[in-house]
């Protein structure tokens, strides 16, 4: 009984990036702010609410996925066992088990890491391509460094900051994370202030 809870808790990063994600459903700039302004708080409280949120969301995010990096590269992939049932060859001894392998399969999917199994090839050329796209985009993310990722943080559209979160958070660059949260509040600031023009 014990393993099986250790098992379970050790999935935990899965569980913090399940509540970032469904949390983020309430987004900070565009459902907190207003109300809040709405009910006459001071701008400088909203932009230190909803700015706070946001970066919670936001490190969430980051250290959900990193997390996540270290049990697939750092633990499941040095378990024989587990690479078996990886590849095919054995079955999921149990649900927990057939997360993790449904996790694992995910993100060697997304850093094009091929060597432990093979995916069906897609009609769709995007699915085909996928890895490519992916390897490509996280080559431009990267070449525009810290510049870059301040950049993204400032773009006010919804869910536009997560896919450089997973980035940060996956390869475990804290400037890069930083940088994407600063622009992040920067642009907090501007909606805040933009919502109290409107309301």
């Amino acid at each position: 009984m014990r393993k099986k809870i250790a098992k379970i808790l050790e999935l935990w990063p899965v569980y913090l990036l399940v509540c970032v994600y469904y949390v983020s459903w309430f987004n900070p700039d565009l459902i907190i702010a207003p109300m809040l302004l709405l009910n006459h708080h001071s701008k400088l409280w909203v932009v230190f609410i909803v700015g706070f949120v946001g970066f919670l969301e936001m490190l969430g995010g980051y250290k959900g996925w990193s997390e996540i990096r270290g049990l697939v590269m750092e633990k499941w992939l040095k378990d024989k066992e587990f690479v078996k049932k990886l590849k095919g060859e054995e079955g999921a001894g149990n649900f927990v088990e057939g997360l993790e392998i449904r996790f694992t399969r995910k993100y060697l999917k997304f850093t094009d890491n091929r060597e432990y199994y093979q995916e069906p090839v897609s009609k769709v050329w995007l699915f085909r391509n996928i890895d490519k796209v992916l390897k490509w985009f996280v080559v431009i993310l990267k070449s525009g460094g810290l510049l870059m990722m301040f950049a993204f943080g400032l773009i006010p559209i919804p869910g536009f900051r997560v896919v450089p979160d997973v980035l940060c958070g996956s390869a475990r660059w804290k400037m890069g994370f930083i940088a994407l949260s600063s622009g992040n509040f920067l642009k907090t600031v501007g909606m805040v202030y933009g919502w109290s023009k409107i309301l």
